[in-house]
């Protein structure tokens, strides 16, 4: 069942609704042993997401989506920001979190925004998107396989998109991924939530 109506997301009394199923899959998501961002970091994915579908983008990516914690802040702000339809890609490579990933739509209420579930290999549905497809990528993988994930978005980021790599703090990536974020065409800065979030836009 649809709640979301039009600019409903910037009536104040909406979001009890919604914080409550955000709450929920947080407590889910503990409870199965799935790590998730912290409340900073979603709503930095909310925000950034709003202004990446504002600016016209429409496809978004969650790779390493869990049950859909990180997948349902970013689709929030999709849903606010986004002109006709948009789509946001939620990878996910363990069967019984893909599934349940499946129904996040509707428990959000989204009109506007498609949630595609993929039970696959983050780096394969990465590898296999189009080319300057995707207006934002958030990356929450086995962190040794940061500096791989930048270097295929380098060409799967539409130019001025922007990727975020979850763990700038801890469990740290290698200093090989900090180098690479470091170099043109990105230009990152760190946002200092608790565990850290690398934000890099493509030049």
């Amino acid at each position: 069942m649809h709640f979301l109506e039009g600019g409903e997301l910037a009536r104040p009394e909406l979001w009890d609704k919604i914080l409550r199923i955000l709450e929920d899959i947080k407590a889910e998501s503990d409870l199965l042993g799935i790590p998730t961002i912290d409340v900073s970091d979603g709503l930095l994915l909310e925000v950034l997401a709003f202004h990446y579908a504002l600016k016209g983008g429409n496809l978004f990516g969650d790779f390493g989506a869990g049950i859909g914690y990180s997948t349902a802040w970013i689709a929030l702000g999709v849903e606010a920001g986004c002109k006709e339809s948009c789509r946001v890609v939620a990878v996910e490579y363990l069967p019984g979190r893909a599934e349940r990933l499946r129904v996040l739509g509707d428990r959000l209420g989204l009109r506007k925004v498609e949630i595609e579930v993929r039970e696959a290999d983050a780096l394969k549905v990465l590898k296999d998107m189009p080319d300057n497809s995707l207006s934002l990528a958030f990356i929450d993988i086995d962190k040794h396989l940061y500096v791989d994930a930048l270097r295929l978005l380098e060409y799967k980021l539409e130019k001025g998109g922007v990727a975020l790599f979850h763990n700038a703090f801890y469990p740290r990536p290698p200093n090989e991924f900090f180098k690479a974020v470091s170099r043109s065409p990105w230009k990152p800065i760190i946002a200092p939530s608790t565990h850290g979030m690398v934000v890099a836009v493509l030049e």
